[in-house]
């Protein structure tokens, strides 16, 4: 039998443009392949449900990092700009949670919100015969179970409340700060934001001008967006090893995630300023 085909997928000019320019942080990358299993591949003893979240929540992130690594090694830098911004608020809402881990069942409970806005919109859009009933009375009666925890004041002359849009009363900007990472919010949300969203930045930043003058699309890689959105990950990945030790009290991490500390700043001490990326968590650890 013929051996089958064997399709490449992603952009062999610029694995080799990645790897030339990021060459420390591609030979680094096993000290932080090391902390992140020793991190998220082990037994976990659960004993709050803040535990769960905030484990979960840094499998997530774990994911997410590995994402923007091959967008952006693929030279998608906006695409690994948008997931990004995930890894940020997810890194946010981690930390938010360990310093007020009383705040964990709204999180949790916000579920229902979410699920009751996604069962009225299956049913408005292909009909009620597309949820069943039970089901979509059992979403309904979780959501009216935990819906006025979430009411906010729409007008303070009126009195009028509202359903709030997310299940903490605090802004993500906000967050950010209360959990420290205020320092990344540009790089992190406001930046990676203008991309995900249908904005006048995200069509702007994709044109380029011809040589006779006339304005198209350009169709090249986004290497500057993918270096910021590495750079920032990196640093936020870390932020995320920190907290599962220092959650968990996980005496074995320390030395693999302060290896990874030292060797975030060896890999990009030589770099070009970034733009906006400060090395909070490495620079904090260090003092």
């Amino acid at each position: 039998m013929e051996a089958p085909d064997i399709v490449g997928v992603g952009n062999r000019e610029e694995w080799e443009y990645f790897k030339e320019r990021h060459r420390t942080f591609l030979d680094r990358i096993e000290d932080l392949t090391a902390a992140l299993k020793a991190a998220f591949i082990r037994p976990v003893y659960i004993a709050e449900p803040v535990d769960r979240i905030i484990f979960l929540l840094g499998r997530l992130c774990a994911e997410d990092f590995w994402e923007i690594v091959v967008l952006c090694a693929n030279g998608y830098g906006v695409g690994a700009q948008k997931i990004l911004r995930g890894l940020y608020e997810r890194t946010v809402t981690a930390c938010y949670l360990h310093l007020h881990p009383e705040e964990c069942g709204a999180f949790m409970d916000f579920y229902w919100v979410g699920q009751h806005r996604l069962a009225e919109a299956i049913r408005r859009t292909f009909g009620a015969d597309a949820l069943p009933d039970e089901k979509f009375q059992e979403v309904r009666d979780n959501y009216e179970a935990v819906k006025n925890r979430f009411m906010v004041t729409d007008c303070k002359k009126c009195g009028t409340t509202r359903l709030n849009h997310t299940w903490s009363k605090l802004d993500l900007v906000s967050m950010a700060a209360a959990a420290g990472l205020g320092a990344l919010i540009v790089p992190g949300y406001y930046m990676p934001t203008r991309h995900a969203h249908s904005t006048m930045h995200a069509i702007l930043s994709r044109l380029e001008e011809s040589a006779t003058g006339g304005i198209g699309f350009d169709p090249g890689p986004q290497r500057e967006e993918a270096h910021v959105a590495l750079v920032t990950a990196h640093n936020l990945i870390l932020k995320v090893l920190d907290l599962q030790k220092e959650h968990f009290h996980l005496a074995t991490l320390e030395a693999p995630v302060g290896k990874c500390f030292a060797d975030y700043l060896d890999i990009w001490k030589h770099s070009e300023p970034e733009r906006g990326v400060p090395c909070q968590g490495a620079q904090n650890r260090e003092q």
